[in-house]
């Protein structure tokens, strides 16, 4: 396939749940450096490029040679600042975009890796891809869940649904790592915001309610975005015990 493959790392630091969170250290490293060395790892990806608006991020990055595209502040979420910078990088419309957030230090690399093989498996069939982990009921407003039929996307939301009304099934939640061709991503950008996304605060409510396919499906590496402190102390523990980590970026 000639078509190249970006994994663009959107990121800000003034997070209004956990201020400046994208720099908050854990063993050693700016949270941002892990998602972006880790990301490294994935064997699909041709290039990887952390995108913000914060001069102190690009610093970091810089410190650590990791590539950085300057986006403006008033991207309102992670989707519109990968746009941003697939512009500014003049990435073709038929490239690959791969979307992985900068406040997941946990990523697996080969979960990027099935998301870019997914993409290039079904790219007649669908706008993006997303993957999915089978959870327990969450009652957490931070988890994303996925309610599909098969393979593809009927809604997203913060709610545990769907409820196990006749017979018991594990929700879907949704894995932050997000499929596009270039054409989707800018697809994406002429869309308005919709009621669901003003509700709920999920930026691909957009995409869905702007007619736009959406794909899942199951992966077994689980993740999780830093929202709060304590999630701090959760990811500390859990880079202790990872093998990417301790094998060394």
């Amino acid at each position: 396939m000639s078509k190249k493959v970006w994994g663009l790392i959107p990121a800000r630091l003034e997070s209004s749940r956990l201020p400046r969170k994208a720099l908050s250290v854990l063993h050693g490293l700016p949270m941002i450096i892990h998602v972006a060395k880790r990301s490294a790892l994935s064997k699909l990806l041709d290039e990887g490029v952390v995108c913000t608006d914060s001069a102190k991020i690009a610093q970091a990055c810089f410190k650590y040679s990791v590539k950085v595209c300057i986006t403006p502040a008033y991207c309102k979420n992670g989707t519109e600042r990968i746009l941003s910078a697939k512009r500014r990088l003049k990435i073709p419309s038929d490239d690959l975009i791969i979307d992985i957030q900068g406040d997941e230090p946990l990523v697996d690399p080969k979960s990027i890796d099935k998301v870019t093989a997914y993409l290039i498996e079904n790219i007649k069939k669908t706008d993006i891809i997303l993957p999915h982990i089978n959870l327990c009921p969450a009652q957490n407003k931070n988890v994303v869940k996925v309610i599909s039929s098969g393979n593809k996307v009927l809604c997203l939301t913060r709610a545990d649904v769907p409820y196990p009304f006749n017979r018991d099934s594990p929700l879907k939640k949704h894995l932050s790592i997000i499929g596009f061709t270039g054409k989707s991503l800018e697809t994406f950008g002429t869309l308005p915001v919709g009621e669901l996304e003003s509700t709920e605060g999920i930026e691909l409510l957009r995409a869905l309610e702007g007619g736009m396919r959406i794909l899942t499906f199951g992966v077994d590496a689980d993740c999780f975005s830093i929202d709060i402190p304590e999630d701090l102390a959760r990811a500390d523990r859990a880079l202790r015990n990872c093998p990417i980590f301790q094998g060394g970026y």
